[in-house]
């Protein structure tokens, strides 16, 4: 491990690799590969994996393999998501991207059999025994698997209940269900947390929901998903929200490996984060200041009131 930056000055424990919890994994953007390398050469640290999403399908094959490659060098999980899974099962060509997918060297896949909602031409018994089927196949191959729950729009999203509230027993029985298949961890839909929460976190009957799901179902086994697709300022609030609510230990899952810098800093609880408050967010700075030096070892717990108003404005 090399050494940190002014490593004298002391702050809040965080896990080291390799993370059985506190693990994060960025999403592949197709950033030029001598970038992605001077990133890695500088957040590897704190990030766990990264998945390859929908837009590998427009990128040289080479290219993916050099990606693959230089993400294993630096001992990170590659993961290829479910919507890619999704377009190649209705192609028939499940078992061959599989297939693909180990051999270019992926340590992890999604099985998606459902992801368009099909109504009277849905065949729900098929879809079913198709995933099982793929997932068994996934592994006999050697090749992990991650779920996740809920979908980026609201049709046929059985995640959502009315008023942009959760519904929390279906999310937990699937869950439950992703885990007993083999999954490793599952993800909760990050638009489906802001449904519940809000874009600061300021929605309670929603937070206390999704707090719910998570002690059902267990903090190490689920991934709060931190979209790089919503704005940035929703992203790091959603981030804020997790650790307060969680603690710095929580899995993120999906950002970009650009905003690492702040993620792991408020993990680490001294980013200022601009957030519907008119209290610091450093919440522990303020612990390590209230406490003569030594933060309380559950930091994250310092109070960080809400102010409507101050949302009402943005």
């Amino acid at each position: 491990m090399r050494r940190r930056f002014l490593d004298f000055v002391k702050l809040a424990p965080r896990s080291h690799k390799p993370r059985s919890r506190g693990l994060t994994t960025v999403v592949e953007e197709f950033f030029p590969i001598v970038w992605v390398r001077g990133m890695l050469d500088t957040y590897a640290e704190y990030v766990d994996g990264v998945k390859f999403a929908l837009s590998c399908l427009n990128i040289p094959w080479d290219i993916i393999e050099e990606k693959i490659k230089l993400h294993r060098d630096y001992k990170l999980d590659v993961a290829l998501d479910d919507p890619t899974f999704a377009i190649a099962y209705y192609q028939g060509k499940a078992e061959q991207l599989l297939r693909a997918a180990r051999d270019v060297g992926f340590t992890h896949v999604q099985i998606e059999t459902r992801h368009i909602e099909l109504g009277e031409k849905a065949n729900p018994e098929k879809a079913a025994e198709d995933e099982l089927r793929y997932m068994a196949m996934a592994r006999e191959s050697g090749l992990k698997l991650e779920g996740e729950v809920g979908q980026k729009w609201e049709e046929g999203d059985r995640t959502r209940g009315k008023g942009g509230l959760l519904n929390v027993e279906h999310i937990i029985s699937e869950t439950k269900r992703l885990l007993a298949a083999g999954c490793e961890h599952v993800y909760l839909e990050s638009h489906v947390l802001r449904a519940a929460i809000g874009d600061y976190g300021e929605n309670e009957r929603g937070s206390e929901q999704v707090r719910k799901v998570v002690e059902s179902v267990g903090r190490d086994k689920m991934f709060i998903e931190i979209t790089s697709q919503l704005p940035l300022e929703t992203q790091m609030c959603h981030v804020f929200w997790a650790v307060r609510n969680f603690g710095p230990d929580v899995n993120l899952g999906n950002p970009s490996i650009e905003h690492m810098r702040y993620i792991e800093a408020i993990r680490r609880g001294f980013l200022f984060v601009k957030g519907p408050s008119k209290s610091t967010p450093r919440l522990w700075v303020k612990s390590l200041a209230r406490n003569g030096g030594k933060a309380a070892e559950e930091w994250w717990k310092e109070e960080y009131p809400i102010d409507p108003s101050l949302i009402q404005q943005r």
